[in-house]
């Protein structure tokens, strides 16, 4: 029986998605992202097909923060767009975008989550509507994929694991301490066996688009979060506190320092300053990567695996807050059907299952055991301890499209998984079950680094509260002065990074915090920090 209701839930959430679809020909809607996530042209090859299957063409605008203010100056914005607070509020005052509460009945993926999308919806027309009691954004809703996942993500250092293997595990406490292993490692593995000199850290600037993504590689294992580092806020998760980045002892001047030092030792990748994110992350792949750190994190199926030290406090959420921005759809948009189809695509369990863990088949990444829960094939479990890649068929093939679901990968969904199958037990009994997995359990005693932590009662930075659903949306000042800290900012945190002395070091960082200073920060950190003292009231006045 209980295989029986499995398979019926499984055959139901596949035509939930199905009935959406039925097309004899597509129509082309354009799509615009976030944050230079979602490529760019026609989508094309299995993902293409995926989409077109489902009378869908889609044409990826692709992302920049001047393509934005042009679309939004001009009125002329991509037929469905993920916009931030600011952002959407503009539009929905200016008329660029549609009202959705009259669309959601034409959304069954949105019913089907409705006690997940709803306390979403009303926080929506309440609290971020321009005062009009509108819905103007359909955005991400569920638990933090720390529900279900065995590890911590990225928030961790990973070592190339068969390299610190061979260097003899050497031990460290803090940070600076990495320094001399990474090092001995990279005298044990010099090159990649094609030549490609190895590294202890892969940098990248592609992700610079509001301030120097880099720095969340350290903030992430020391317990601070980036959020509001646009306004020149390090954010402390452990005490629920903020103060400038140029207060003294900040953790960005000490990761800065930390870079600096890396460079010094010949750690830190030349093409840093150059390269993009994918770039750094194929070095993993191949393994010219001595660690992969929370900025460009290493998988344990690429033969990285997090290393415990003294200092080390993971940081990450375990909860979300309400969506301030989303999904919206352009006044403009001349097919509201068509994007309304990409929308509950977005957020809909089997098309999430298929988008990102693939087709289900015996050749495929997963199947359907007895109990109707999808799990990992044979086949993928081969290719993960090879370190191979499936032969898929290439119209089988769905490429990842790195955009924003609206449901979050830590949702339990119908099948009793999350629809990402990374985040599966039957992935990490794959992934955790090689030579250099049981060599890591050997060293640490622990199954996965999760378990340790527990079991340690660890130290960790956990993001629990939903106050930034109640911040002020920027006003026109605040995202000019913004803007002007960042192109401050971030150029001199490269300069920092590969400055050739302490004192050209220490230079840079006072002329960087002149000129901050002098456009005005401390006024800025000292308003969004009165920001979030108030919205952090009315989020507890809510459940008074």
């Amino acid at each position: 029986m209980k295989k029986i209701l499995g398979l019926a839930l499984a055959f139901l959430m596949a035509f939930s998605c199905l009935s959406f679809a039925s097309a004899d020909e597509t129509v082309k809607i354009t799509y615009f992202g976030n944050n230079a996530m979602s490529g760019s042209g026609e989508l094309s090859g299995g993902l293409g097909k995926y989409f077109a299957d489902r009378g869908l063409t889609i044409e990826v605008v692709p992302y920049s923060t001047e393509k934005l203010q042009a679309q939004l100056a001009s009125g002329d914005l991509a037929d469905v767009m993920w916009l931030e607070q600011q952002e959407m509020l503009i539009a929905a005052e200016s008329n660029l975008i549609l009202p959705l509460d009259e669309y959601l009945d034409q959304l069954p993926a949105i019913q089907a989550n409705i006690d997940l999308f709803e306390p979403a919806f009303n926080y929506a027309r309440q609290f971020n509507s321009n005062d009009t009691n509108t819905l103007y954004y359909i955005g991400r809703v569920g638990a933090s994929s720390m529900n279900v996942m065995a590890d911590t993500e990225r928030h961790a250092i990973k070592m190339n694991w068969k390299v610190y293997q061979e260097a003899g595990h050497p031990t460290f406490s803090t940070l600076e301490e990495i320094i001399p292993v990474l090092q001995k490692m990279k005298e044990v593995y010099p090159q990649t066996a094609d030549g490609v000199p190895t590294y202890g850290i892969n940098l990248f600037s592609d992700f610079d688009t509001n301030y120097f993504w880099n720095i969340g590689s350290i903030y992430s294992v020391t317990g601070k979060d980036t959020t509001f580092l646009p306004y020149g806020i390090e954010y402390d998760t452990l005490t629920q506190t903020g103060t400038s980045i140029f207060a003294e002892g900040s953790e960005y001047y000490h990761g800065l320092k930390f870079f600096y030092q890396m460079n010094q030792a010949g750690l830190v990748d030349p093409d840093s300053l150059s390269q993009t994110r994918s770039a750094a992350w194929a070095k993993i792949d191949t393994g010219a990567a001595l660690a992969g750190w929370s900025g460009d994190p290493g998988w344990e199926n690429q033969g990285y695996y997090p290393v415990v030290y003294d200092d080390f406090i993971p940081s990450y959420s375990v909860a979300q807050a309400f969506p301030t921005g989303g999904y919206c759809i352009s006044a403009k948009c001349q097919n509201v059907d068509a994007a309304l189809k990409l929308i509950n695509i977005l957020a809909d369990e089997q098309c999430l299952l298929e988008l990102v863990s693939g087709y289900e088949g015996e050749d495929m990444r997963w199947v359907y055991n007895e109990n109707g829960v999808p799990t990992i094939t044979a086949a993928f479990a081969d290719a993960l301890n090879n370190g191979t890649e499936l032969s898929i068929d290439p119209d089988k093939n769905i490429e990842f499209w790195n955009i924003m679901h609206l449901l979050s990968p830590g949702v339990i969904n119908s099948y009793g998984v999350s629809y990402n199958y990374t985040l599966w037990p039957s992935y990490y009994e794959v992934t955790y079950n090689t030579d250099l997995a049981k060599d890591w359990t050997e060293t640490y005693g622990y199954p996965y680094l999760k378990a340790l932590l527990d079991d340690k009662n660890w130290t960790i930075a956990a993001q629990t509260e939903g106050f930034s659903a109640f911040l002020t949306a920027d006003d026109d000042i605040t995202i000019m002065t913004k803007a002007a800290l960042k192109d401050i900012i971030v150029p001199a945190s490269w300069r920092m990074i590969f400055a050739a002395d302490e004192a050209e070091f220490d230079d840079i960082w006072n002329e960087m915090k002149d000129k901050c200073e002098s456009l005005g920060i401390d006024f800025l950190v000292q308003q969004k920090l009165d920001d979030i003292a108030a919205a952090r009231a009315t989020l507890a006045s809510l459940s008074e």
